[in-house]
């Protein structure tokens, strides 16, 4: 006991002192034993520490307590870390982040198997604004939080930074794993399928798919999974299955393990017909219910029947509804007809349908680019990408001056070996 005394006085003190870089280094591990040793005094401890003034000190006891056997009484940690988090102090949080991030790791594991998800998205949405020290800052956290709010179906909290493009990573003094980048943009991607944001969805999908990777994880081959079926979906049929990008050990093992459930799925939309993808899909229901995957293909199908309504028009400039149901092997004209409306106010195709003739007429896009909401969309995408060919320049800036690449550049160089010259 008498050593702990001690240890809680050299901190208090440290801090007193202002030397915060001194005071991490005393509460980071093997040192921060002497709380995880005494945790039945913890609460003890913890009173000791008024906020904002102690706030790195509080937070290792916090974490203390994350690294025991079991949390005694959960709400009132949950409660403990709130508070902590809306009143402590932003200068000293930064010192040590992967403590908070581990605290709410653990808290959001504890909601998920209690199924009290909604209770945990305000905590993490404030933790997260006292981490970041910018907007495209990504954190392990942001995971936790996305994985939350999919629980519980509220998706406006991880809206807020789903829109913001991640331009740097926290590394959390070493600690930050790449498991969470991989998650951030795997649930993400299901939030955005989950309010038909499908192409949004793709891209999210596509950012898991494309990590640079020596070998695959289990995120990336289901993010593969859903990224044929929200593609599939947004209408768009790529060339290629995976970007030329893709690491290659990545592309042969969805190659094996997902080339008969799903990359088949696009040499149907190419060349099918519903008869065949109905077919296809009743031989592999089963495992598109076991990836929890059944509600995207039944949007699939209809995303199927869109492309070949779609096709026609590139056929015939005027064609009956008999014989489009027909060709699109629908049952009835009358499914024909609610299929080609949804599509008309969607604007995914430009036609009338005369009813008394029961004729389907196809028209050209009456788009005109002059249009002032066509130029305010150019303008925007324009600046998008003034923006990011500034943030590439900064991060390019940024790299160039790093030590680490200056070292790797001088080792590759052709002169690095060459003996110097003696006067």
């Amino acid at each position: 006991m008498a050593t702990l005394d001690q240890f809680v006085v050299n901190i208090r003190q440290l801090t007193t002192d202002g030397k915060f870089s001194d005071l991490a280094q005393a509460l980071s591990s093997p040192n921060v034993d002497h709380l995880t040793k005494n945790i039945q005094h913890i609460d003890s401890i913890i009173a000791t520490f008024p906020l904002p003034e102690y706030s790195m000190c509080m937070l290792a006891c916090l974490h203390a307590v994350v690294k025991a056997p079991n949390i005694p009484d959960f709400d009132l940690f949950l409660t403990q870390v709130d508070t902590f988090i809306q009143t402590s102090s932003a200068e000293q949080i930064y010192y040590l982040p992967q403590y908070l991030c581990e605290i709410c790791h653990v808290i959001t594991e504890r909601l998920r198997k209690e199924n009290r998800a909604r209770v945990g998205i305000p905590i993490l949405y404030r933790a997260i604004e006292l981490l970041r020290r910018e907007p495209g800052q990504l954190l392990s956290i942001h995971s936790d939080l996305y994985q939350l709010c999919l629980l519980c179906q509220w998706f406006e909290p991880a809206l807020t930074y789903l829109e913001t493009d991640i331009i740097d990573i926290n590394r959390e003094n070493g600690k930050f794993d790449v498991k969470h980048l991989l998650l951030s943009y795997y649930y993400g991607g299901m939030i955005y399928a989950c309010i038909k944001q499908f192409d949004r969805a793709a891209n999210f999908f596509e950012n898991v798919i494309t990590a640079p990777a020596t070998a695959t994880s289990a995120i990336a081959v289901e993010a593969y999974k859903k990224y044929v079926l929200v593609k599939l979906i947004s209408g768009t049929i790529p060339t290629n299955h995976l970007p030329t990008y893709t690491s290659r050990n990545v592309q042969q093992t969805i190659k094996s393990l997902c080339s008969t459930q799903y990359t088949e799925l696009f040499n149907l939309f190419n060349n099918g017909t519903l008869t065949q993808f109905d077919e296809f899909v009743n031989r592999h229901r089963d495992q598109y219910a076991r990836d929890r995957n059944l509600g995207l293909i039944k949007q699939t199908r209809n995303a199927f029947i869109c492309n070949s309504i779609q096709q026609l028009t590139k056929t015939f400039l005027t064609v009956s509804l008999k014989d489009l149901a027909n060709r699109v092997q629908l049952q009835s004209t009358n499914e024909a007809e609610k299929y080609l409306i949804d599509m008309i106010e969607n604007g995914q195709i430009f036609a009338s349908i005369n009813k008394k003739d029961g004729m389907v007429i196809f028209h050209g896009s009456p788009e005109r680019f002059d249009a002032n909401n066509m130029l305010a969309k150019l303008q925007d995408e324009t600046e998008k990408r003034m923006q990011a060919e500034k943030q590439l320049k900064e991060l390019e800036r940024q790299i160039s001056l790093s030590k680490a690449y200056i070292q790797r550049t001088q080792q590759s160089s052709p002169y690095h070996d060459r003996p110097k010259i003696l006067n």
